[in-house]
């Protein structure tokens, strides 16, 4: 086999292996909110090294359950959501299900009612994605220069 075609299929197996991995593992998110008494830990800076393990166990959890979804092209988002309601700023955190082909702010368009503003409401699909950071955009960065130093070996 060429060297030319080990680096196709090396660089094939690598997307075979990132697709498999995000369409077969399970959607783990927050799942909290600061207008409940022990709720303070879902504020704003985020700090999931700061949560007990009893809060970490009822509130990171798998977001891939299904029953109730009526529509075939729902998919499971990690949802974080701001609002302001009564003039309280109020953090909630929790699973959603929305149309693949919807924006991630879509939510922020949601009609609410008269005493509540949304400030902030945001979807995402990676595991812990609805915290303050961005693991997804570390990852796509930690990725794309593996492929592209193996690109440039296979040329």
């Amino acid at each position: 086999m060429s060297p030319y075609a080990n680096c196709v299929l090396l660089l094939g197996l690598l997307f075979l292996a990132l697709n498999l991995n995000a369409a077969s593992a399970v959607l783990r998110c927050w799942r909290c909110s600061t207008d409940v008494s022990n709720g303070e830990f879902c504020n704003d800076p985020f700090q999931p090294d700061t949560i007990s393990e009893q809060q970490r166990y009822w509130s990171y959890v798998n977001c891939t359950y299904s029953v109730g979804v009526k529509s075939v092209n729902a998919r499971p988002v990690c949802k974080k959501l701001v609002q302001e309601v009564y003039g309280k700023r109020v953090i909630a955190r929790s699973c959603f299900y929305e149309d693949v082909d919807d924006a991630p702010d879509k939510c922020a368009m949601d009609t609410t009612s008269s005493y509540t503003k949304t400030v902030y409401c945001r979807t995402c699909t990676t595991d812990g994605c609805n915290s303050a950071g961005g693991l997804s955009a570390l990852l796509g960065l930690l990725v794309l220069p593996l492929v592209a130093s193996l690109w440039q070996l296979c040329k």
